[in-house]
Parts: C-alpha cells; structure tokens; sequence
C-alpha cells in the first residue's frame, strides 16, 4: 500500500487547522486588550443622609414641587466649568455621571432630609388643601475649576413657598464647597457636601415664614 500521497494530506490540513487555530487565539487577544483598554464608568449619587439636625417642628407638613432646571441639567452628566480657559462653557465628564438628573437627586434630597427631621412631606401632585408648596428653581450646578489643581462645587437655588396661590417668601441660596481633589471623584464629594448644606439652610429659613 502507498502511503506518501495520504501523508502529505494529513500533514497539509493539520498545518492549515494549526494556521487558523493561532489566527483565532491572535484575533482572540487582541479583542480582550481592546475591551481592557476601554475606560470605566463609574456613577455617583449623594450617599446617606447626614446627621439629623431636628431643625424642623414634628407637626410640620410641606408640599414639595419636583425641582426644576434647565435643559443643561436634563440628563445626568457630571458638568464642569474652567474659569480660567471660556468660564461660560459647560463641559461633561466622559466616564463619570450622576445615578439621576441633578434636579431629582436633589428632589430625593431635600425631601428625604425633611422627613428625617420630623417634618411631613406630600408631594405637590396629592392636591392637598391650604398647606404651603416648596418649590425650587436649579440655576447652577456644577465643579468650577479656578485652576488646574483647584476647583470647588458650585450649587445655586431660587426657592419660593406659595401658599393658596400666593406667594409667601422667596430666597436666593448659593452654596460653594471647595473640593478635596481637582477631580470627578473630588468634586462629586464636595457637590454632595453642598447640597447638604444648602438644604440646610433652606431649612433654616423655612423655620423663619409664617407657614401655618
């Protein structure tokens, strides 16, 4: 029996099946460094509630209107500003965004602080009669860098309580906190610390109307 021309087969197909085997391994490899090279994403939100203060009366009850902000603030972009390069433009971070729109984590803020200090919260939307709505204008909220290795987290509010449809009171509340890194991670850390503190004071001021 001859056995050369089957021998030569055999060895041809395992060098071509050798061939396409490294050229799957290869492409194989190069898939997982082009996934590993891609950049994280990470997501922030205001974390846990900050000590209670009890600066709110038990037995009082606020509607609070969903807060409102312009379209810069729709989606849930982390916006930066450098001051010393078109202070006027707002640029978002690439891989780091907030868990939700600005205005509804702030919603979700001030009105789960205000149930923490023993006051009740409705929502303007329950229709309930002769109690005061909170509502609150977003104007700015975003890490200002005055340079490179400085920057600061920059939240201001136009709040105003309405009540039977007349206007009680009206505050302007502006609230910098200076981040501890030139950074997203930093200035995430100090636009909670901000909002904190101007909830706080909205709170405060609150405590000052004639609501009842």
């Amino acid at each position: 029996m001859s056995l050369p021309q089957p021998l030569q087969y055999q060895t041809n197909h395992v060098s071509r099946f050798s061939l396409i085997l490294s050229f799957f391994i290869f492409a194989t490899l190069l898939q997982g460094c082009a996934i590993s090279q891609q950049p994280s994403s990470f997501s922030y939100d205001f974390g846990s509630l900050p000590k209670v203060q009890k600066q709110l009366a038990v037995n009082m009850a606020i509607s609070v209107a969903d807060i409102s902000a312009p379209s810069t603030l729709d989606g849930n972009a982390m916006l930066y500003r450098l001051l010393y390069d078109n202070q006027q433009r707002l640029r978002p971070y690439a891989q780091h965004r907030w868990s939700m729109p600005p205005a509804q984590l702030l919603t979700q803020r001030l009105k789960s602080r205000i149930a923490a200090e023993g006051g009740t919260v409705l929502a303007e939307a329950d229709g309930v009669a002769d109690l005061p709505v909170l509502k609150i204008d977003l104007d700015e909220f975003s890490q200002a860098f005055a340079s490179v290795s400085q920057s600061e987290a920059q939240i201001t509010l136009r709040v105003s309580i309405i009540k039977k449809n007349r206007l009680i009171a009206q505050h302007y509340f502006a609230t910098r906190t200076v981040s501890d890194s030139a950074d997203a991670s930093g200035g995430a850390k100090a636009m909670q610390t901000t909002a904190d503190a101007s909830i706080t004071a909205i709170l405060a001021w609150l405590q000052s109307l004639p609501l009842n």
